[in-house]
């Protein structure tokens, strides 16, 4: 008898507990949606520094001790002016002593070719003569180039942006003694988060910006960017391509900061922006819930993704004015009742 009522309170247990999962189902959960629109932009904006497109990191072809180093950093010079000397005078000296060999060999030279015009001496007292005129020839402008190089030109008309050494410093073969910029061809260069990797794949727009010039935004090009394997980031390098730039041009150099500006404006009418809240990952799929507003039930639905940090771009399985539940995504079940919490549907 005993065993009958434990059997008949566990039977009225179970109901109660079924009837509870039935009402906690079929009761209508609260949501928050929004309705797809179209996409029309989205801006992110990250801090750039402009560098020099042309630059080269100048160095003399011998070694010796500075003599004349009289360009400050930030200064423009003119091409083929004077940036640094080192201390010509062995190099002069080899000069002239090669200059005055020159003049022995060219004077024994004509001399044995006339001789022997006259065949007062052999073929082979000119051909060692001749040899002779030859290498010395060689040997002074050897010297003379090597003298050349005691000074050091600008190659084109740059900036001054970086001095390595000091006056008066001795200085070797290949060391690097300033770095000339060109301030008339400049890159913007950035890091893209690697997490808004996807910006590089579809149609974007542009702008930069510069401290000098706060109240204007010059549209600019990607030029190049590279892949990070270390997680730091993407470097990003921009070339500005604005006509409208080239009177502010003057007044911009390497190493100002600047603004930059992707502005993504979409032009293909079943692409869509939502809140990146809207999204499940499951089985290695993205999905969203969308809302049916006659029967106020939600059902999962499959869609191809590219994501910017807090929002994501749909570029496959939504249509306009589709209701998709925004928040708590991962509780909902297909086919389960909703209650729509904001009243503007709106995106």
């Amino acid at each position: 008898m005993q065993n009958i009522y434990i059997l008949v309170l566990l039977y009225l247990l179970a109901a109660c507990t079924k009837e509870k999962s039935s009402e906690s189902f079929s009761s209508p959960r609260p949501v928050k949606v929004v309705k797809v629109g179209s996409l029309s932009t989205i801006d992110r904006t990250y801090t750039g520094t402009v560098e020099a497109e042309e630059f080269s990191i100048l160095a003399f072809k011998v070694a010796g001790t500075l003599t004349s180093l009289q360009v400050e950093e930030g200064q423009i010079i003119p091409k083929n002016d004077l940036i640094a000397r080192i201390d010509p005078i062995d190099y002069q000296l080899n000069y002239q002593t090669a200059a005055s060999n020159y003049e022995t060999a060219k004077s024994i030279y004509e001399r044995t070719d006339r001789l022997l015009q006259q065949n007062a001496t052999a073929v082979q007292n000119l051909e060692i003569a001749q040899a002779d005129y030859i290498r010395a020839t060689s040997a002074l402008n050897i010297a003379k180039r090597t003298l050349g190089y005691t000074r050091l030109l600008a190659p084109f008309k740059g900036l001054i942006e970086k001095k390595y050494v000091e006056n008066f410093q001795e200085v070797q073969i290949g060391e690097p003694i300033v770095r000339l910029v060109n301030p008339d061809k400049l890159n913007i260069r950035f890091i893209l988060p690697e997490t808004a990797i996807s910006l590089m794949q579809i149609p974007k727009t542009i702008y930069v910006q510069f401290d000098t010039y706060p109240e204007h935004w010059f549209r600019a090009e990607i030029k190049e960017y590279i892949y990070s394997s270390d997680g730091s980031g993407i470097p990003v390098t921009l070339r500005i391509n604005d006509p409208d730039f080239d009177p502010f041009r003057k007044e911009v150099y390497p190493g100002f900061s600047a603004k930059v500006l992707l502005k993504i404006e979409n032009t293909i009418s079943d692409n869509f922006i939502i809140p990146a809240s809207a999204l499940l990952f499951e089985n290695n799929r993205y999905y969203i819930w969308l809302v049916n507003p006659e029967q106020m039930t939600v059902q999962r639905h499959p869609v191809k993704v590219l994501f910017f940090e807090d929002k994501a771009l749909i570029k496959k399985g939504l249509y306009q004015n589709d209701i998709i539940v925004t928040a708590g995504v991962s509780d909902l079940k297909d086919g389960q009742k909703v209650s729509i919490q904001n009243s503007n549907t709106n995106q």
